[in-house]
């Protein structure tokens, strides 16, 4: 199919519930529209589509709402997230984070490159933080631009936040030669993220909050590594956000997570949301009964690279495999969006969903795969 084919055939697909009645009605056990859908840091990739470089993206509110608007309006993606993604609270703690014009943040300097260096650590006041209290300004400025749209936020899992803060080297090198210490790194890492969960939740209401944690996949941390260091801060984050918003908070991770799967299942998540390099049947065998699966179009192969009919083709795949999980499934990219993604391919990312995911139930195959 080509982009003119495409358009036309957009047009006779249209959404007829807004994102978040479907998403209500799907979970509640009713019969949807079409089954629902997202994507995962897809600001970026958008801005550079619409003609912004990402450092625009990242210091002009009027273009960021631009993006917002455009992201609804032509891709049918509602809510915004301002979320600490996975460099915000290292920044917040001391921290350098630099915005390239083109890419996203990095880390150019951490704080923490020798533990003699504790108390250089910042101490974390989300109102009154050179990185959190513009962020909860900016979620305060989406709220009355945008009224009628849920805001949420986002935190790194407990062991990302901490190579934001110390070097990913030095904190695997901790896990053999300084232990104690890096639990008390990891520790701290999720007593500020809950400090500015609590934050934003008193100022925006609860949300169900986004936990996105590549660090603790088994391509970079050992089955004892996790077990030692990762699993039991990232539980009690999930618990203390619970605790705060009432809700279960969903948890991202990158690359391969197979064998963790078992310990996810008692996690008090909403729903997991697993990288294309993991099957996503699979997926939904071990973990559907316990969660809502999300997931997994390739992001660089497929919305990046591929084409029109690539993207179709991944959409329907994803379906096949992953629609009659018992807890549900709302398909999205394995990972964020890659910039130099074409508008073409998104838009027939949304064309897929809304023509294959057609009349989607909870637990059963969409209409529009029979």
């Amino acid at each position: 199919m080509d982009y003119s084919e495409l358009k036309l055939k957009m047009k006779e697909v249209k959404s007829e519930m807004t994102p978040s009645e479907r998403m209500k009605k799907y979970l509640a056990g009713e019969e949807v529209d079409h089954i629902p859908y997202s994507l995962i840091s897809f600001y970026e990739a958008l801005s550079e589509i619409y003609g912004y470089t990402t450092s625009q993206l990242n210091s002009d509110f009027n273009i960021f709402a631009e993006i917002i608007e455009r992201a609804r309006e032509n891709f049918g993606l509602e809510g915004v997230n301002i979320g600490l993604r996975l460099r915000a609270m290292g920044a917040a703690m001391g921290s350098t984070l630099n915005y390239p014009e083109h890419g996203i943040d990095r880390i150019e300097e951490h704080i923490l490159q020798d533990y003699n260096d504790w108390d250089k650590i910042v101490e974390i006041d989300p109102y009154n933080n050179r990185v959190l209290t513009p962020m909860l300004e900016k979620a305060a400025k989406v709220r009355e631009r945008f009224p009628d749209m849920s805001i949420s936020t986002g935190v790194a899992g407990p062991i990302s936040t901490a190579i934001a803060i110390r070097p990913i080297e030095k904190v695997l090198r901790d896990t053999r030669k300084n232990p104690e210490k890096l639990k008390e790194l990891i520790a701290l890492a999720v007593d500020n993220s809950l400090k500015w969960v609590e934050a934003f939740t008193n100022e925006f209401g609860p949300g169900i909050v986004s936990i996105s944690d590549p660090v603790t996949c088994t391509d970079i941390l050992s089955l004892k590594q996790f077990e030692e260091f990762s699993f039991p801060e990232l539980k009690r984050l999930i618990l203390g956000i619970k605790e705060i918003t009432g809700l279960k908070p969903s948890l991202h991770i990158c690359g391969h997570t197979k064998g963790i799967w078992n310990y996810l299942k008692g996690l008090e998540i909403s729903s997991f949301s697993v990288d294309n390099c993991e099957d996503l049947g699979e997926t939904s065998e071990t973990l559907g009964d316990t969660m809502t699966i999300v997931g997994n179009v390739p992001p660089v192969e497929i919305l990046r690279n591929g084409t029109i009919d690539d993207v179709i083709e991944s959409v329907k795949e994803c379906i096949q495999k992953a629609a009659k999980s018992p807890k549900g499934y709302i398909i999205s990219s394995g990972c964020q969006v890659p910039l130099g993604t074409p508008k073409e391919n998104l838009e027939a990312y949304v064309y897929a969903v809304r023509t294959y995911g057609r009349g989607a139930k909870i637990g059963e195959m969409p209409l529009g795969m029979m």
